[in-house]
């Protein structure tokens, strides 16, 4: 049931990916993003019917790659969406965490098969580290979230970054929880691109060419 649940939030994270169609120039990051928090559920999901075994395996190296390489992607969005801050700054620090999460994650990943309430993943076999870029991702978001809160008086990204937050934590102990708390960031995300692709439509596009020159 649990793994029906988790392949549906997939599918439901997709849907989430095509609504940026038409939102604005930072649609691409979190896109990108979007598709591998969807990848991820489909994989956790599938993994009690493929089974243990090496395309189980392979399969669970592409959900760490996917966050290594994509979560940092999220600061691109605050930068330009939000922030305003100048590009070159913004793709430098994303490159800092993306190179943080590769060393950390990466180089030395070790998985094994790991069951909870009928599900099948491949996870770490020792306890990792503290998500270094994960969290320095969420709390540009929750800084984003309140700024937006504050100046547009809509709350929804503050309360998804908590959200998020909260179910990581939890996820120690209740894995698929990780999952939802992404997946109820990435909504809010989208509908915050949205929003302010509908308020100013080429504002963001002038600030990446002024920022970026």
């Amino acid at each position: 049931m649990l793994s029906v649940a988790l392949l549906l939030l997939g599918g439901l994270q997709l849907a989430c990916v095509f609504l940026l169609r038409g939102a604005g120039p930072p649609r691409w990051c979190l896109a990108l993003v979007g598709l591998g928090l969807a990848y991820d559920s489909i994989v956790f999901g599938a993994g009690a019917a493929l089974g243990t075994g090496e395309p189980l395996h392979a399969l669970s190296v592409g959900r760490f790659v996917a966050h290594a390489l994509l979560t940092p992607l999220l600061l691109l969005w605050a930068a330009r969406q939000v922030f305003h801050w100048r590009w070159r700054w913004a793709w430098a620090l994303t490159g800092a965490l993306i190179a943080w999460g590769v060393f950390a994650d990466l180089v030395h990943l070790d998985l094994v098969p790991k069951h909870y309430a009928g599900t099948l993943r491949y996870a770490h076999a020792a306890p990792a580290g503290p998500p270094i870029p994960a969290l320095v991702v969420s709390v540009v978001l929750l800084a984003a979230g309140i700024l937006l809160w504050r100046r547009e008086r809509w709350p929804w990204l503050a309360l998804a970054t908590v959200v998020l937050l909260f179910a990581s934590a939890a996820a120690f102990a209740v894995p698929p929880l990780g999952n939802l708390g992404e997946a109820v960031l990435f909504a809010a995300l989208v509908a915050a691109t949205r929003r302010l692709a509908g308020q100013s439509p080429s504002s963001s596009w002038a600030s990446v060419r002024v920022g970026g020159s």
